[in-house]
């Protein structure tokens, strides 16, 4: 193993944070010293050695000094636990799983107050998935030729309806779980400005959403539509783009691929083999941007329009 240069607590020991722990394994220099979670967790492995569990992010405090914080509770807790760990450890650059909150106060409280005494940032890891960084590339590569972006279709899903109730403490609801997804993928491409509408369609156990947005690319605006949902069989999730040309970009985010049609043919193809977990994947990127190169994940000011057009009231 690297000599470690960034000791890691990890707070919220569920399913996530085992995507972070096995991206996080092959992260160089990354060291995770200890994990915090109010249930009683089995053993936490991490390079096959045995890590300790706290119950509070204060009994951590006590026993470690890490310099990285990754915050992987609960959506709805998310900004009270960054309380604790700014309370704990003032010195420590946070990572919080996205979004930042399930509400527009606590979402600004975090990424304003917070983040104004030490450097809090949101793991949007889809906006740093394979697919999405080919996206950026071919389009530069095009850039000639395929004219401004001017419509958005983005749709992704996840089959949570029969486990509607625990995925709706966990995670709000498919706008709040999935819609900062599509958003964040969005301004890796174009600039997200205002919210035109957003509603529900259909039961409130299927939790399927549409957003109209309105974004900018170059001089221009262009429209973006979002739909989100809990009602399907297997998880599927695609962003569309379409340029001033006849061209589109498609990034399919479960499969980790993308293709560019341009002049009627296939003129770009990505793909991906299953050596490593899509979201396994997305995170070893995120990582490698993030905490090897250390730059910010998003600037930010993205990140707060980002949480208002996400949370922002409807009506």
């Amino acid at each position: 193993m690297t000599a470690a240069s960034h000791k890691i607590l990890i707070v919220g020991l569920g399913e996530v944070a085992q995507t972070h722990l096995r991206a996080l394994e092959q992260t160089p220099g990354a060291d995770v010293v200890a994990g915090v979670d109010t249930a009683a967790k089995p053993a936490m492995i991490f390079h096959e050695h045995p890590v300790p569990i706290y119950h509070t992010p204060e009994d951590a405090a006590g026993r470690h000094d890490p310099d990285v914080v990754v915050v992987a509770t609960p959506t709805p807790t998310h900004a009270a636990v960054c309380g604790q760990i700014a309370a704990c450890f003032p010195a420590v650059r946070v990572l919080v799983e996205k979004p930042a909150a399930d509400n527009l106060p606590d979402a600004l409280h975090l990424l304003r107050d917070i983040a104004g005494r030490q450097p809090v940032d949101v793991a949007y890891h889809m906006a740093f998935s394979p697919e999405v960084s080919w996206g950026i590339q071919t389009v530069q590569a095009y850039a000639g030729e395929l004219g401004v972006p001017v419509t958005v279709e983005a749709c992704f899903a996840d089959p949570y309806e029969n486990d509607f109730e625990a995925a709706s403490q966990r995670l709000g609801n498919s706008w709040i779980d999935s819609g900062i997804n599509a958003l964040s993928v969005l301004a890796r491409f174009v600039r997200p400005v205002a919210r035109e509408s957003l509603r529900r369609i259909g039961q409130a156990a299927h939790s399927v959403f549409e957003a109209h947005l309105t974004c900018q690319a170059g001089d221009g605006d262009l429209a973006a539509l979002i739909l989100t949902s809990w009602h399907v069989t297997d998880p599927a999730k695609t962003t569309r783009i379409r340029y001033s040309s006849g061209s589109e970009l498609v990034m399919d985010h479960t499969a980790v691929a993308g293709y560019l049609v341009h002049d009627g043919r296939m003129a770009a193809v990505f793909g991906s083999d299953r050596s490593v977990p899509r979201r396994e994947r997305h995170y070893l990127a995120l990582y490698q941007w993030w905490l090897t190169e250390g730059k910010p994940v998003m600037p930010a000011e993205t990140g707060v329009r980002l949480h208002e057009l996400l949370l922002r009231p409807a009506g």
